[in-house]
């Protein structure tokens, strides 16, 4: 349906074919609801009845998980639903006069819809473009760019016709990866498979022991050492494990799994598989947080291309005993989401509220399975220390912080974009390298990180 024709009236869905397509399973009503209204334009109340009718849900519960996800809509929207992202560096770049410019071009009011139903502009939190600002979503599949004062112009006339968003000039719709400083992780990437065949050449246990000794510590934020969150989940009792990529990267000023995706993504899985080995899991899943949704189609060809190789599936590499496979389930705009736990219960197909802990997803974590939640940068890291070992990985880095971390450097910069450094890197050399001068400040890690003098 494209945007000229979209009503604003109830559609009629075939909500029984939609619940079949995902085996009947609750567990994938966030997926559904996804589904849904890219068909529907918003979320119509009969079809959610139906929904839960056929899920065996009540309809106080589907419209609850409905009604916590920001790109979900309850009522009537625009057919073209623009959402400026909204943080710090796309201010610093002007959003706030560009999405003033945009609705009084289109006679819109932040927030609300037009009397035709054919346009809602609002913001929405950080859009993981902090390099390429100031940026948009466009029904929360197409991301713009740079945007500037000529190119808002030309979208509200696009707007005005009715032209179909995939009929935009092209260039609107670019994202350039920007890696600045490359090492180990943004470098050269190993063959799809190599890491994958040292792991199974190590064994489970020489596999764990290989991580241990690298002393690589989760990319996510908490520092977890990996190779321990491995073994606790491996010898966590349980007939199935499960391993869950968390690429729901929310904070404002980051977009290095962004990139990765883009540029690594065989590496990724292929993390993702070295710690299935490790653990004795069939099952992965990544979350994709919902304003990745147009690396999409990029990322599922490469996972049916490693199906084809026999690096996903029932045998991988040949052997019968050895199966795993990937799933890709996109998010609906939560930042809350970035937490493992509300994460999981997304996965569930429920509202992204966090669990109390104890227990811990190594025990019990995707419905009640021990589970892995590791980040896009470990994943990549553990592929790497497969192939190497844990002493190569060891040496880079500092004893107590081992290998390279990659850092989104985005703001008041010259060279704005990812740099990967040996942890232990001054900060200083950070600034030097991306053209930052007469720096009055420095924020790390964050709102929840802490904020540095120049």
């Amino acid at each position: 349906m494209t945007p000229a024709s979209a009503p604003r009236d109830a559609p009629v869905v075939d909500t029984d074919a939609l619940v079949a397509r995902h085996g009947r399973d609750p567990h994938a009503l966030v997926q559904m609801l996804r589904e849904l209204q890219a068909a529907a334009g918003w979320l119509p109340r009969p079809a959610l009845a139906a929904l839960a009718q056929q899920l065996g849900l009540t309809l106080a519960h589907v419209e609850g998980v409905a009604g916590f996800y920001r790109f979900f809509h309850l009522k009537p929207v625009g057919a073209y639903r623009i959402l400026f992202s909204d943080n710090v560096t796309d201010r610093m770049g002007g959003s706030a006069e560009l999405m003033a410019d945009l609705c009084r071009r289109l006679g819109v009011s932040p927030g609300r819809t037009d009397a035709e139903g054919l346009v809602s502009v609002d913001t929405t939190s950080c859009t993981g473009l902090c390099d390429q600002g100031p940026a948009l979503l466009v029904n929360h599949h197409h991301v713009v760019t740079r945007l500037d004062a000529r190119r808002v112009a030309h979208l509200a006339e696009l707007v005005r016709a009715r032209v179909p968003v995939g009929q935009w000039p092209a260039p609107w719709f670019e994202v350039q990866e920007q890696v600045q400083r490359a090492d180990v992780l943004l470098g050269g990437a190993p063959a799809p498979g190599a890491a994958l065949a040292a792991a199974v050449a190590r064994g489970p246990e020489g596999l764990l022991a290989e991580m241990k000794r690298s002393n690589l510590r989760g990319r996510g934020g908490a520092g977890f050492a990996t190779g321990t969150k491995w073994e606790l989940c491996r010898q966590a009792p349980g007939a199935e494990h499960v391993v869950v990529c968390n690429a729901d990267e929310g904070e404002p000023g980051t977009f290095k799994d962004r990139v990765l995706l883009s540029r690594h993504a065989d590496m990724v899985f292929e993390g993702m598989t070295v710690a299935a080995h490790a653990i004795g899991a069939r099952r992965g899943l990544v979350y994709l947080r919902g304003e990745y949704r147009f690396l999409l189609e990029g990322l599922q060809a490469v996972l049916q291309r490693r199906r084809d190789a026999q690096l996903l599936g029932a045998a991988l590499l040949g052997h019968a005993g050895f199966g795993f496979d990937i799933e890709i389930h996109v998010g609906a705009g939560a930042y809350v989401c970035g937490e493992e736990t509300s994460l999981l219960e997304s996965l569930e197909g429920k509202r992204g509220t966090p669990r109390i802990r104890p227990p811990f997803p190594v025990e019990h974590g995707y419905l009640g399975h021990p589970t892995v939640v590791n980040n896009v940068e470990t994943f990549c890291a553990a592929a790497h220390i497969a192939l190497q070992g844990g002493a190569w990985w060891a040496a880079i880095g500092t004893p107590k912080s081992t290998g390279t971390k990659i850092h989104a450097v985005s703001g008041d910069c010259e060279r704005p974009g990812l740099y990967e450094y040996p942890l232990g890197t001054r900060i200083g050399r950070i600034l030097e390298d991306c053209g930052a001068v007469d720096t009055q400040a420095v924020q790390v890690g964050g709102p929840s990180g802490v904020c540095l003098r120049g």
